[in-house]
């Protein structure tokens, strides 16, 4: 969230004073840089939008120093790399060149939880004597891993940062430049997660967020900035670790046409749209990871936005998907042929099917087909292994469908006692041929019959 702030009790140090302050912290300078930062801020009318062209030339241009061996403006300027002090400095060089008063602010960062290093980035006073932002342009420019910087692509968060964003990631040696009414101590900043500003993005409220997390709540998922500009987070769980059995709402908006899902061993799309939103009722099954992802029209690969870990699910995590679902039990959809479209477009019963796997009747689901054809079906082997000589019954309310039969191999079996009432066809059939048995359809007299489900015949 990038709201202008006004820092009162900063106001003694605002003037003549303060930049002198600075001028003792940066390194001397050989260079005349105003024609340079003339160019660069062409065209800006405020020194907000001076202090935006800068930080966007020096994302643009400047690349890391993983040599950790430039420190200057003049050296960074040279070379178009350096570490965050040389970032600091040529910003502070080119900024002072057109009359934009900036502090280089230096203290301790965190780019993940647990690490801490030295860093610097820059205050700019965009208006008047007592209005300022922060801006750190060394972490806008990109990342380093190792010896390689990969460079971001038009990364806006780390300029114009709230100070509620900040905290998470950076401690000032005076905690005067935390911009806080209730400075953070370093013990509290150290427990701190390395939240990063681009969740304003998303929707998250910085403020809301850091009170939740000094309170001891600080278990959010992962977000990832690849969808930025992409989506809006209207509704998520906001916990990292979840758990079986239990219902979360996911709800997101799009900000571009994409494809939205959730991820885990299988991909969930189902979402419902209400007004712009799209709404969805997720229960984990089973532990592991659960990411949220969208891809791009064209896309062959979800990108990350949120992930989630599923805990291994206690005896209470089952009694609990148990009673809400017994079809999503582990002992059902651990199963050979799992499809929980198919066993619900069908109607099956998964307490029974719960039931029948429990009692060792059931080791394997049948096949199922992609089909149009569709019926209710109230009876039908449930395992996937049928045996010879043995009779199984098939009663189902066909829903679309002219004509049902039961393949076994070669051999069709076409004969149904329908009742009258209901509607309900039903068949027992004793397979004599090993090999296959199919539920076919045919969906128009005369056309050919589509397989639905198709049993092995031992």
């Amino acid at each position: 969230m990038r709201v202008k702030l006004v820092f009162i009790a900063l106001v003694a140090w605002m003037g003549a004073w303060a930049q002198t302050v600075v001028d003792e912290q940066v390194s001397p300078t050989r260079y005349d840089y105003s024609q340079v930062a003339r160019q660069i801020t062409a065209g800006c009318d405020t020194k907000y939008e001076q202090a935006r062209a800068i930080y966007r030339w020096l994302c643009d241009n400047i690349s890391y120093d993983t040599s950790y061996s430039i420190f200057t403006a003049d050296e960074c300027w040279d070379n178009r790399r350096g570490v965050c002090q040389a970032y600091s400095e040529l910003y502070y060089r080119l900024a002072e060149a057109v009359g934009l008063k900036t502090l280089i602010i230096r203290g301790e960062a965190k780019p993940a939880d647990g690490e801490r290093e030295s860093h610097a980035w820059v205050f700019a006073i965009v208006e008047g004597e007592s209005t300022g932002i922060m801006i750190d342009p060394t972490w806008g420019a990109g990342s380093v891993s190792g010896s390689v910087f990969t460079r971001s692509e038009n990364d806006n968060s780390w300029f114009h940062i709230d100070p509620y964003w900040l905290i998470f990631t950076h401690f000032p040696e005076d905690e005067a430049y935390q911009l806080l009414p209730q400075p953070v101590s370093r013990e509290q900043f150290d427990a701190l997660p390395a939240i990063k500003p681009f969740w304003g993005e998303y929707g998250f409220d910085a403020k809301q967020v850091l009170d939740r997390c000094m309170k001891g709540n600080g278990d959010y998922p992962t977000l990832y900035q690849s969808g930025v500009g992409v989506l809006r987070l209207a509704e998520l769980p906001e916990q990292h670790t979840l758990r079986v059995g239990e219902s979360y709402r996911f709800a997101v908006q799009k900000l571009q046409q994409c494809e939205v899902a959730l991820i885990d061993n299988v991909k969930h799309g189902d979402w419902q749209l209400h007004g712009d939103t799209y709404y969805m009722e997720y229960m984990p099954t089973a532990a592991g990871d659960l990411h949220l992802g969208f891809k791009q029209d064209g896309g062959q690969r979800y990108s990350t936005v949120a992930e989630y870990e599923v805990a291994q699910p206690s005896a209470a995590d089952l009694a609990r998907l148990e009673k809400a679902n017994p079809m999503l039990m582990p002992e059902v959809t651990g199963l050979a042929n799992f499809d929980a479209a198919a066993l619900a477009k069908y109607g099956i019963d998964g307490g029974q099917l719960l039931a029948a796997v429990r009692s060792g009747e059931v080791t394997g689901l049948p096949v199922f087909y992609a089909t149009k054809g569709d019926c209710a079906i109230d009876a039908m082997p449930l395992n996937g292994t049928l045996h010879t000589g043995q009779s199984y019954t098939f009663t189902l309310r066909p829903r679309n469908g002219v004509k049902w039969a039961v393949i076994n191999e070669d051999t069709w079996h076409r004969t149904w006692n329908v009742d009258a009432a209901s509607g309900a066809m039903t068949m027992t059939v004793a397979p004599d041929k090993p090999g296959k048995l199919v539920l076919a359809v045919q969906l128009q007299d005369g056309g050919t019959y589509e397989y639905c489900i198709a049993f092995t015949v031992e």
